[in-house]
This record gives structure tokens, C-alpha cells and sequence, in this order.
């Protein structure tokens, strides 16, 4: 918290020096919001876990132009959305995160499979046990609601008003 204000300190007294031209004014302010910028990223790459996410875009794995399209949407409360963040950045309380972060004593290891360390990222995609079912249920629950979706937009009778509530006929094959 002292750093942010250290940091903010520092940004006022360079904008409000004074200036002959506005024009050089503005400049100011977009080469001192620039080099913030690159301050605060270059410190969220350096920690251990957090920054995990723009490491990820920077090595291309991830979209940079369509990553944050959501963001711009504001349809989710901020608690959701620095929940969401939290969790890209690998900075969710999970067995790793207080093995390598709060330095406590426990086994990093998932609970269920034993064989990798309990990250986000393999909560989310990467258990072979949850695998078996937890993804599959997840998956078809997106499905059904694009479904739900696609159906109403297409104008559609629904039987249900919301898409949790519905539940698609099981697909049949010869």
C-alpha cells in the first residue's frame, strides 16, 4: 500500500510541473501513464505466481486482442470480475499458492490425483480424476447454454425461462 502511494506521490509532482505548452503537457501525462504502465507490469511478471497470465500473453499463448473483451462488457459485479483476474493470475488460495507464497508446511500435491501440484490451472483443466466427469459435466453445461442461447436469439419456443433450468434432449445415434 506505501508503494502506492510512494508511486502515486511521484506521478503528481511530475504532472503538475509546470509546462509552456499544453500540447507538451499531454505528452507528459501519456509518457508518465506509459512508464507506469510498464512499471507495474514488469513487477507483476517478477512475482512467483502472480502475473502468471501476462507471462502467458507475452509467450503468445494466449490472445492478447480478445482476452480482456469481456472487461469491457461491465456485465459482471467487480467482485466477479477481480475474482476471475485473481484467478488467471494463478493468485487464489490453493495448497500451492500457501506452499510457495505463505511458506506454510503442506504438501502442494492435489488432494485427488496426488501427482501434480494444485494449481489453478489444474483445477480448472489439468486432473486426470476430475476428468473423468467434473470436466465433461462443466462442458456440457456451457454447451447447453449456448444452446439456450442460440435457440432464444433465433426466436425459438422455451420451455424454460432461464438455461440452467432447461435440459436438452440427449443426443441418440444409430
Amino acid at each position: 500500500m506505501n508503494s502506492i502511494i510512494t508511486t502515486a506521490a511521484k506521478i503528481a509532482e511530475e504532472l503538475s510541473q509546470p509546462n509552456e505548452k499544453s500540447d507538451v503537457k499531454q505528452d507528459g501525462i501519456q509518457h508518465t501513464k506509459a512508464r507506469l504502465g510498464e512499471s507495474l507490469n514488469k513487477k507483476c511478471k517478477n512475482k512467483v505466481m502472480h502475473g502468471q497470465y501476462i507471462i502467458n500473453i507475452d509467450r503468445r499463448l494466449i490472445s492478447e486482442e480478445d482476452t480482456f473483451l469481456w472487461l469491457l462488457n461491465g456485465d459482471l459485479k467487480a467482485e466477479t470480475e477481480s475474482e476471475i483476474l485473481a484467478a488467471q493470475d494463478q493468485a487464489l488460495q490453493t495448497k500451492y499458492y500457501a506452499t510457495k507464497i505463505l511458506n506454510t508446511e503442506t504438501d502442494s500435491k492435489c488432494r485427488l490425483c496426488q501427482k501434480f501440484d494444485k494449481k489453478i490451472d489444474h483445477i480448472i483443466s489439468a486432473c486426470p480424476l476430475l476428468a473423468k466427469e467434473q470436466y465433461i459435466k462443466g462442458h456440457d453445461r456451457v454447451c447447453a447454454q449456448l444452446r439456450f442461447n442460440i435457440r432464444k436469439e433465433k426466436g425459438v419456443q422455451l420451455d424454460k425461462k432461464h438455461w440452467y433450468e432447461h435440459v436438452p434432449k440427449s443426443v441418440e445415434t444409430s
